[in-house]
């Protein structure tokens, strides 16, 4: 009976451990701020790229009117608007990878408390069967 429960008890660790992989890993290695800070770092570098691409993709697109206009253009007008949207579109996406990367670590650092649990609750039973194996060489010494 102890066996089958202690069986039950790897199992469930094993597939706790297959599904919450990612999570386990980045909780136990990283401190809040970091695991939050490299996600918003990588996120911030995707903004960018994405960003370039847009602006490219619009310089492109309206290439025949900013050629014939490039003497009327505003270029420092131009380039703070541009630069103004940048830094809008960056904040918002920042605030919304912090908000998400905070949830998502305080779960992980849920699951890794229910990980733990359950690996104390299978020490618990080892400890506890050494200890009956002990009382019971114990007894068949005297």
């Amino acid at each position: 009976m102890k066996n089958e429960k202690r069986i039950y008890l790897m199992t469930q660790l094993a597939v706790f451990e297959e599904h919450h992989k990612d999570q386990l890993s980045g909780a136990r290695t990283f401190f809040r701020s970091d695991y939050i800070g490299g996600a918003m770092i990588k996120n911030g570098i995707r903004i960018t790229l994405a960003f370039l691409l847009a602006l490219a993709g619009w310089g492109v697109y309206n290439a025949e009117t900013l050629i014939v206009d490039i003497t009327k253009i505003d270029v420092m007008a131009l380039g703070s608007r541009i630069l103004f949207l940048y830094a809008a579109i960056m904040c918002i996406f920042l605030v919304f990878t912090y908000a998400i990367q905070a949830v998502r670590y305080s779960r992980a650092m849920e699951d890794l408390y229910q990980y733990r649990e359950l690996l104390k609750e299978l020490e618990l039973s080892y400890q506890m069967e050494d200890a009956e194996k002990r009382r019971k060489s114990g007894r068949n010494g005297e």
